[in-house]
């Protein structure tokens, strides 16, 4: 009986070793993620916030385009304010579809619905095109703050 129970010591020790071995690893691998959770989570809190100030910028860019077509307008310059229209216009619909937040989409598109009526206008060198963009500059300047 010696023999069996000195053969069971080393399988025991050897069982010991493998539990160490494998809480050792676990252990490891949970300060790894410890870790890694931290930057994970900088990288995407920086990424949506990168995301946000792409689209303030994008709504500031295409309300200095309105701006400059209203300009244009009044200044009876109607060809330039159709260049600075149609670039508002077809940078608003460029904003729109990359935008997420359902209730500023919904806002966009009503002031993307305007854009034939403003756009006949100016072709037509009609003088209601004036007070129509004057009344869009301030309605966006309102939706964008």
């Amino acid at each position: 009986m010696n023999n069996g129970e000195e053969l069971e010591k080393p399988a025991g020790r050897q069982t010991s070793r493998l539990k160490k071995v494998i809480i050792a690893l676990v252990v490891l691998a949970a300060v790894y993620l410890l870790g890694y959770l931290p930057s994970y989570w900088s990288a995407r809190t920086a990424e949506k916030r990168w995301a946000q100030l792409e689209q303030q910028s994008s709504l500031v860019r295409l309300h200095g385009q309105l701006g400059m077509a209203s300009f244009e307008a009044n200044r009876n310059n109607y060809h330039n304010a159709a260049e600075y229209s149609n670039l508002f216009f077809n940078g608003l619909k460029t904003t729109i579809d990359k935008t997420s937040d359902a209730a500023l989409k919904e806002k966009l598109q009503a002031v993307s619905a305007s854009g034939d009526q403003i756009t006949e206008y100016l072709a037509k060198a009609d003088p209601a095109a004036k007070e129509k963009l004057a009344q869009m500059y301030a309605d966006f300047y309102y939706l964008i703050r």
